[in-house]
């Protein structure tokens, strides 16, 4: 029994569904409840008990959890509420039980530490055999107070051996809102998300690759890339089973690939999946050429990380070799290729000076318009390069860091209804109202210079919500006229509460 924590997509546990099948295996599926946006909640006791209840019916060989670190807390009581359900041994994977495993196997009985697919297959076979399971590559295991930490496992070199992810298949169970449904809800969204890569080649402090590549030294590449034809397989395979696709993703940390790559997959893309996509890219990435075949195969977004406007935060702070003339020189690309353009801000950052913040704003004024903006609140991941500085210098404690802390619960996307001092919420509201094509940039210009509204920001922030719930109305209805606004989509996103800026 797989279970996935508040991720309906959880790719991991879905491949790993797919390799016990393969292998004669027959894995239930338990997507436990959906990611919300900045509203996450945890299970209630019926929901724990239906999928105790679950438990018992199915009396597996092994349940499997993958979550990230935010869940941990919820994840610990589950697994000690299981115990009294079943005699199944308990094993936890995903990117919190990676970077944690110390942590994570005082509960658990077995920790997998990194790629879970081959490891969770000879963890079964092993348990299917009355095998003792200790020193599989990859995994820890405990048998009473005593801990054994396997071998590292070398990183999987060809991502195509792998079977398409597991979906719509039988034996896969969604709990929510207090009731257990045998469906797969992927199925009620229209966007379907594909990872081409495995890794990623740049080490940002924020980002959980600043911990693993050191991990996985001499362990193999670190980045890898699937071929096209993998890739154009698989999602030839998702339009059988999901016809109403309106829309392909293409997910993973960046979408970076040899030319000779990028110009096989423009080929085989609009010949055989011919779907409007998107794609998360990095500064100086594409050139123009690139974007422009991209676009001509049906590219229509690009979304890429500004995080800051200054260049200072941008390397020292964030570990990002992006200046801010790469942005602007993507931002003129992007307009000349006609692809549009959402760039990622990160704010609440304790490091970040007024210059800094002055500095966002004025590269904003700089960007072709239109764009969107996405904004994010830094959420600060255990073991990572900014979580090691904010802890050394006193900034944050242990308690702080995801795991024991649950900010992403109700701020992961920014929004104005979480406390923040005055010039903060000026410089957000500010953001907000550049990325607005009809708010004329002179007028935020003299805002900048504003020492009343940085003091006062109330009717700032009221423009900026106005703003904000304008262009949402204008986005709602473009993609409700492309067919791609669902009641999934809108229960994801969609409080008026927490309207997030675009």
């Amino acid at each position: 029994m797989l279970v996935s924590m508040y991720g309906i997509e959880n790719r991991g546990v879905r491949y790993i569904s797919a390799v016990l099948r393969q292998a004669g295996f027959e894995p239930h599926l338990v997507l436990f409840k959906r990611w919300v946006n900045n509203r996450i909640r945890p299970p209630t006791e019926c929901e724990a008990q239906l999928l105790a209840g679950l438990a018992r019916k199915i009396n597996p060989l092994l349940i499997g959890f993958g979550f990230g670190s935010p869940y941990f807390k919820i994840v610990r009581d589950l697994t000690d509420m299981l115990r009294a359900a079943t005699p199944a041994p308990m094993l936890w994977g995903g990117i919190h039980p990676t970077v944690c495993p110390e942590e994570c196997i005082a509960h658990a009985d077995f920790v997998c530490v990194g790629e879970g697919e081959f490891a969770a297959l000879e963890l079964c076979r092993a348990l299917e055999e009355g095998r003792d399971p200790g020193g599989i590559p990859g995994l820890w295991s405990r048998r009473g107070p005593e801990t054994r930490p396997g071998p590292a496992r070398a990183l999987l070199e060809d991502l195509d051996s792998l079977p398409y992810p597991d979906y719509m298949q039988a034996n896969t169970v969604f709990i929510e809102d207090n009731r257990a449904s045998e469906i797969d809800p992927i199925a009620q969204t229209v966007e379907y998300r594909i990872y081409p890569t495995r890794g990623c080649p740049y080490n940002c402090s924020y980002c959980y690759n600043s911990t693993l590549k050191n991990m996985y030294k001499g362990l193999g590449r670190y980045y890898r890339i699937r071929g096209v034809d993998g890739v154009i397989g698989e999602l030839r395979h998702a339009l059988r089973l999901f016809p109403r696709t309106r829309r392909v993703k293409f997910d993973g940390d960046v979408f970076a690939f040899p030319k000779p790559w990028l110009r096989d997959f423009c080929a085989a893309y609009a010949r055989d999946i011919g779907v409007p996509f998107e794609i998360l890219t990095y500064p100086g990435e594409l050139d123009e050429e690139d974007l422009r075949a991209l676009r001509r195969a049906g590219l229509d977004k690009i979304q890429t990380g500004i995080q800051s406007g200054s260049d200072r935060e941008v390397s020292a702070v964030y570990g990002r070799r992006s200046t801010c003339s790469d942005i602007r020189e993507l931002s003129r690309v992007a307009r000349r290729a006609g692809v549009g353009i959402v760039f990622d801000l990160i704010f609440d950052n304790p490091l970040a000076t007024p210059e800094d913040k002055r500095a966002m704003i004025e590269l904003l004024l700089e960007l072709e318009r239109p764009f969107k903006i996405y904004l994010y609140s830094l959420t600060v991941f255990p073991k990572t390069a900014i979580a090691r500085e904010l802890i050394e210098r006193g900034i944050i404690t242990a308690d702080g860091v995801e795991g024991r802390a649950t900010k992403s619960f109700s701020q992961f996307r920014l929004s104005f209804d979480y406390p923040r001092p005055p010039e903060d919420v000026y410089w957000i509201s500010l953001a907000i109202l550049s990325s607005k094509s009809f708010i004329p940039r002179r007028l935020i210009r003299a805002l900048l210079n504003s020492e009343h509204f940085r003091r006062n920001p109330g009717a700032l922030k009221f423009a900026a919500r106005l703003s904000d719930l304008a262009k949402t109305v204008a986005i709602a209805l473009g993609m409700l006229a492309r067919g791609e606004l669902t009641r999934f989509k809108i229960r994801q996103y969609g409080t008026m509460g927490q309207i997030i800026s675009q």
